[in-house]
């Protein structure tokens, strides 16, 4: 339902704090100046903003449409229906009609079933937001996230035992392509900015949901302990978020160095380090360390990952290995690690390509030592352009772009109709040997394997008549 946001003072915030200036006059300015401060959008850029209706949302839009001339900007809209309530299409409906009588063009997409919890939720959401974001051809998605969220954030986190990378809390910027320029900025200053634009915008009861855990920590912890006398507990976390940020991008400086010392010859996906210098290191220190070493090659290991790098370091014996994840090894030489990424046959020659979105293209990738020219396009392929080629079409909302071709790797699974099975299952099951496996491209997004080349599709993003497709073909060139 659509409510009215003049509700408070143009002087007072919500907490009973006097800002000291008309919030709903200067928002504007003072946005154009965090903008330009911290970098965070570019002039003549293509903005997309994640609009779910609610007043913070709206607010955005509002906002940088009023700096759209400035800034040289085109701004478009998405917004995903999660069908958690009954009225949730009334609200997409709601949010369309905004964008058309503000001129802005949207893109409008719903679950194919309803979400068993707030994480699934949240996934299909972003999943959407990035393909909208890809087909309306902008640079960056821009959220609506404000100073409340970032302490509430960190006061979740908090609870949860998270180390200084969570306490920074929600960042300014993170990839692919998100942008939060409201982060510095409070509830009520855009409620009051709401009040003086005469805006309307959307309440979502699921918001008073006390069994979510944001929610008890948005309307109970916080307030109480403020009520408790602690009135500035938020701003206090607010400002937590910033000195976790920064110690840890010291702690990051600080680590880089330290593993720069600590590595004696290095290549793109092996690494030499001096065992005597990294024991040196007290115990914490050196499970630091080991973590930010292994990322130099391979995925970052995890608490279990991590224990077992440190009981191999401290008293494996020269000669001895061990695995870690993502096909990463760490073998004693004497008084040397040497941590490496083993390719898989002829992986490691192989070149993978990133389609960033949907505009028709074509690139090379090298899959098992052979060339593979790759085309892509918005619409159906025609049978001129796929002679001689591997051809799949697929649903574009459904696509979690960038997509890439490469050859397969340890690990890979693909969504079946029966559920997920590992490739090699699959490879093994159609009697395809381990010399020829690298042979076949395989084309993923990021939330999985999609195609395996003249072998295998996922049961995901599988085009559908009536919605738009968006089709990849491979043609072998050497």
């Amino acid at each position: 339902m659509a409510v009215p946001a003049c509700i408070f003072d143009s002087m007072t915030g919500k907490h009973g704090r006097s800002t000291g200036r008309p919030v709903g006059d200067d928002l504007v300015g003072r946005l154009d100046s965090h903008l330009r401060a911290a970098d965070l959008l570019t002039p003549a850029s293509a903005i997309t903003v994640a609009l779910s209706g609610g007043l913070d949302s709206v607010v955005l839009l509002d906002l940088l449409l009023r700096l759209r001339d400035r800034w040289e900007w085109a701004v478009s809209a998405a917004h995903f229906d999660h069908r958690m309530r009954e009225e949730s299409a009334t609200d997409a409906l709601w949010v369309k009609e905004l964008c058309e009588s503000r001129g802005v063009p949207c893109r409008v997409g719903s679950a194919s079933s309803t979400p068993s919890n707030e994480s699934e939720a949240r996934e299909l959401r972003y999943k959407f937001l990035h393909s909208a974001r890809a087909s309306l051809g902008a640079h960056c998605l821009v959220t609506a996230h404000q100073a409340d969220d970032q302490a509430e954030t960190v006061l979740f986190r908090l609870l949860r035992g998270s180390g200084l990378a969570g306490l920074a809390g929600i960042p300014a910027r993170r990839a692919p392509g998100v942008v939060r320029p409201l982060l510095p900025f409070w509830r009520s200053e855009l409620e009051v900015y709401g009040c003086a634009r005469g805006l309307s915008y959307l309440d979502d009861p699921s918001n008073l949901d006390l069994t979510i855990a944001r929610n008890r920590i948005r309307h109970r912890l916080i307030p109480e302990y403020e009520a408790t006398g602690a009135p500035e507990f938020r701003r206090d976390l607010y400002r937590l978020s910033e000195l976790a940020g920064r110690a840890d991008a010291v702690v990051t400086e600080l680590t880089d160095k330290a593993v720069d010392g600590l590595i004696m010859e290095a290549a793109e996906a092996r690494i030499v380090v001096a065992r005597t210098e990294l024991l040196a290191y007290d115990t914490g220190a050196r499970a630091h360390l080991l973590r930010a070493l292994v990322a130099r090659v391979g995925p970052r290991p995890g608490r279990i990952g991590t224990r077992i790098a440190l009981k191999f370091v401290d008293s494996s014996s020269s000669g001895r290995a061990v695995d870690l994840a993502g096909g990463v090894v760490m073998r004693r030489e004497f008084d040397r690690l040497i941590i490496e990424r083993l390719a898989a046959d002829a992986e490691a020659l192989d070149e993978e390509l990133v389609i960033g979105g949907p505009g028709c293209s074509a690139g090379l990738a090298v899959i098992g030592g052979a060339r593979w020219e790759v085309c892509w396009k918005l619409g159906a392929a025609d049978d001129g352009q796929t002679a001689n080629a591997r051809v799949a079409r697929f649903d574009l909302v459904e696509l979690d772009f960038p997509l890439t071709v490469r050859s397969r790797r340890p690990g890979d699974r693909v969504r079946l109709a029966a559920g997920t099975r590992k490739l090699k299952r699959v490879f093994m099951e159609r009697k395809i040997g381990r010399s020829e496996r690298n042979s076949y491209p395989v084309l993923l997004d990021r939330s999985g394997v999609l195609w395996v080349a003249a072998l295998v599709r996922s049961a995901r993003a599988q085009a559908r008549e009536g919605r738009e497709v968006f089709s990849v073909w491979l043609r072998q060139v050497g």
